[in-house]
């Protein structure tokens, strides 16, 4: 893919593009919500809290993925509902604060259950909701790595204690709100559109100082724009507020549907 930044001189290519689906909802035409049952499976959890699921649209075994894709994938989640005729689906891009609460005060990060066995941050700490990793190059054949990892912040991770431990919610929950309107599942597939969510991210240049060389680099790890400048722009195109974490499923351009 092609034409990114300022000057439309960057091409990026997705080696590892994961996220978790949460709230997943399907409304008829006079807006009432239809009944469902989501399916149990490696990606697929029914917590009692909450339902979890894990789309993971990169492999390691061709193209730009081999280096850091996983060993298995999952474009769909599968389950039933009334066919009732569906006009709009609402869902968060994350893992539920009551959901993360509870996985991580019984588990481990060797025994967490599928899906949530990945995408944490240091164990105990929180989860990463959206991760996107991607090699650069430049027209003049500069490259490097982009890393955008959106998760919660502000966990309570300190003094020893585990995220969520003495609260139920992270100060920053950091998860993308969807809704799609007009939304027919049997013919439609929703898509993360790369062009919204890289648009206005700056590429720029850093040195290695291992190699006495620059790379290129654009990164987001769910800090403030002070610390991470791109996360303004990341921030803003899935609809979220870097000032308190919130979300506006109407601001988010980068997921859509065709």
């Amino acid at each position: 893919m092609s034409g990114f930044g300022a000057d439309e001189e960057y091409s990026v290519g997705v080696n590892d593009l994961r996220f978790y689906v949460s709230n997943l909802a399907f409304y008829d035409q006079y807006g009432e919500e239809i009944e469902m049952t989501l399916d149990d499976s490696d990606f697929q959890l029914n917590h009692e809290e909450g339902f979890v699921g894990l789309i993971d649209l990169t492999s390691n075994t061709s193209g730009t993925c081999i280096s850091s894709g996983t060993e298995r994938t999952n474009a769909i989640l599968t389950g039933s509902m009334l066919d009732t005729g569906v006009s709009k689906v609402t869902f968060d891009i994350g893992v539920p604060q009551a959901v993360m609460k509870d996985v991580i005060a019984t588990s481990s990060a060797e025994d967490a259950p599928s899906p949530l066995n990945e995408m944490n941050w240091p164990w105990a700490s929180g989860y990463r909701h959206f991760l996107m990793n991607f090699i650069i190059e430049n027209t003049s054949a500069l490259t490097g790595g982009g890393f955008l990892h959106i998760g919660s912040k502000g966990c309570g991770s300190t003094d020893g204690l585990l995220a969520l431990e003495d609260k139920d919610s992270c100060d920053f929950v950091n998860t993308p709100q969807v809704e799609l309107t007009d939304f027919d599942p049997s013919i439609n597939t929703v898509v993360i559109d790369i062009d919204q969510l890289l648009t206005d991210v700056t590429f720029s240049s850093i040195s290695d100082d291992d190699e006495a060389t620059e790379q290129l680099s654009a990164n987001c790890h769910s800090q403030s724009p002070t610390m991470q400048p791109n996360c303004a722009p990341i921030f803003s195109n899935l609809g979220l507020d870097t000032d308190d974490g919130t979300a506006v499923a109407s601001d988010n351009k980068v997921v859509t549907f065709q």
